[in-house]
């Protein structure tokens, strides 16, 4: 019993270092962009030895891609979007227009949270191949994640006519994504509720016949 609560303490430092970690990595990003970041500030910021970060992470665009994982998951229980209650909601509409806007209300706080930092991952990826690589990885986790909407608004009533899934996946991604919510909340000056307002609004109108 007492290897057990040495053991447990030591994963709930380990745990609570790591979140310390990934916090001022954030914070750092955001302030100095990819290429300006560096892992001794980060230590610095997050009040641990470079080492620590290095142990962790091991490479900066392995810690650029757990802030990114954090942001969409959330801190407190990370939770991927298929596994929350609005997701389950979505699949349990009965209609393919208000499944398609409880998706936009379920992902908008995953916008809020990710958006800023997503966007200095697409910027860095721009120069840099291995940064790339990380930028690709997330795109694909969230092509397949939004292919499952589509597959889902698919089976509860038509996509548009011209749209296919493959063709509907591309539009949803491009409306519904970081680069749209950073450039109105950012950018034009938007607020959350007004962006979340017009994507409830629009993709309704893009992707779904009319009823």
């Amino acid at each position: 019993m007492i290897r057990e609560v040495k053991g447990a303490s030591r994963r709930d430092k380990a745990a609570a270092t790591r979140l310390k970690i990934l916090r001022a990595a954030h914070d750092e990003f955001v302030e100095n962009g990819y290429h300006g970041a560096t892992i001794a500030a980060v230590a610095r910021r997050a009040g641990v030895a470079p080492q620590t970060v290095y142990f962790t992470f091991h490479t900066k665009p392995a810690l650029i891609s757990a802030v990114i994982d954090m942001a969409v998951m959330g801190e407190d229980e990370p939770t991927i979007p298929q596994a929350t209650d609005w997701w389950a909601a979505m699949a349990a509409a009965p209609a393919a227009d208000e499944a398609l806007r409880i998706f936009v209300r379920g992902t908008g706080p995953l916008f809020a949270r990710a958006s800023r930092i997503s966007e200095i991952l697409r910027a860095a990826a721009l120069t840099d191949e291995e940064v790339r690589r990380t930028h690709d990885h997330h795109e694909g986790l969230r092509r397949a994640g939004f292919r499952e909407v589509v597959d889902l608004l698919a089976d509860k009533g038509r996509l548009r006519s011209g749209l296919d899934a493959e063709s509907a996946t591309d539009v949803l991604l491009t409306l519904l994504g970081d680069t749209t919510y950073y450039g109105f909340t950012v950018e034009r000056g938007w607020s959350h509720e007004r962006v979340m307002g017009w994507w409830e609004g629009v993709l309704p109108r893009v992707l779904l016949e009319e009823e």
